[in-house]
């Protein structure tokens, strides 16, 4: 069923008005402020949203509870100056349409891994985490395959925004599937060999999400890829992206390999608990890129 097209009020009216203010300024200002920009970003992200604060220091106290308080103040910090860096640089390219003179060097590991997933013709469900730049994903894998990559975005509230914001991810390789019709829109583009890209680190409501272990304490899971890997044999194959000094690095691991039990909820379970052990090791890596600002931790079931 079609949806009904959302109707614009004042409020959107005001919000985009603002949104377009910011985007010449940020238009208009040289690429070599950038750091200067993202400086001034993170400051005031930090010092105005306490919320958002007080979650990032409890999700790290979590995660890490072993860690002492200046190493816990010193990651936190890290955390902010990585996502006030990847805002500036994906505002960056939003307004100047130029990815190639605003990244740092692109590396791709492994695209062999999803060249071979592909050639089954049965579709592929790549997967990672709101981690490094997530957002640059379609991007580099359309331009390495030359071909677009299918995502999931729910619509925003403000009309207005996200026909840019839809005509931005497009750009970047991103044709959107929406929620409200995913599961027809995805099964279609699998029986078409085609890519979709879907991040599986956040909290899923009763119905969809089953319990697991993450950095030792308990969170619900989404299981969405589990169930279309075992009732459709989709390949899942998982890649993370970072960052690393002067290079943007895409590492494209091996497909995921799994033997079914045949006991339905157990095998979904476990499917889902081998690909979240992915992410855990990638946090651990890397832990200043992952996303401490979403309360993982919020048992939803």
């Amino acid at each position: 069923m079609r949806q009904k097209k959302k109707q614009t009020n004042l409020r959107h009216k005001i919000e985009y008005f603002a949104f377009m203010i910011f985007i010449t300024m940020v238009k208009i200002s040289p690429l070599f402020l950038a750091g200067l920009n993202r400086k001034m970003i993170g400051f005031l992200f930090k010092k105005t949203n306490k919320k958002y604060l007080r979650l990032v220091t409890g999700n790290l106290k979590i995660a890490f509870p072993d860690a002492s308080e200046a190493a816990a103040a010193e990651l936190r910090d890290k955390v902010y100056r990585h996502f006030s860096t990847i805002f500036i640089e994906i505002i960056n390219m939003f307004v100047k349409k130029k990815p190639e003179k605003i990244l740092k060097k692109i590396e791709v590991n492994n695209i062999g891994n999803l060249e071979k997933a592909l050639k089954k013709k049965e579709g592929v469900i790549i997967f990672t985490a709101h981690f490094g730049n997530w957002e640059l994903v379609p991007y580099i894998l359309n331009r390495e395959l030359n071909r677009h990559i299918f995502g999931i975005a729910r619509h925003m509230d403000n009309p207005l925004v996200e026909k840019l914001v839809k005509k931005f991810r497009e750009f970047m390789g991103l044709k959107v599937i929406y929620k409200d019709n995913a599961v027809k829109s995805i099964l279609s583009a699998l029986k078409n060999n085609e890519i979709i890209y879907l991040l599986i680190d956040q909290n899923a409501i009763a119905r969809e999400a089953v319990p697991i272990d993450f950095f030792g304490k308990q969170v619900s899971a989404v299981t969405s890829i589990s169930r279309l890997h075992l009732k459709k044999g989709v390949p899942l194959v998982p890649l993370f992206l970072h960052y690393e000094k002067d290079r943007v690095v895409l590492d494209i691991l091996e497909e995921i390999r799994f033997s079914k039990t045949g006991k339905d909820r157990e095998d979904i379970k476990n499917l889902t608990i081998q690909c979240n052990e992915l992410i855990e090791d990638q946090v651990k890596q890397y832990p200043e890129q992952w996303f401490w600002f979403h309360n993982r931790w919020k048992i939803t079931y």
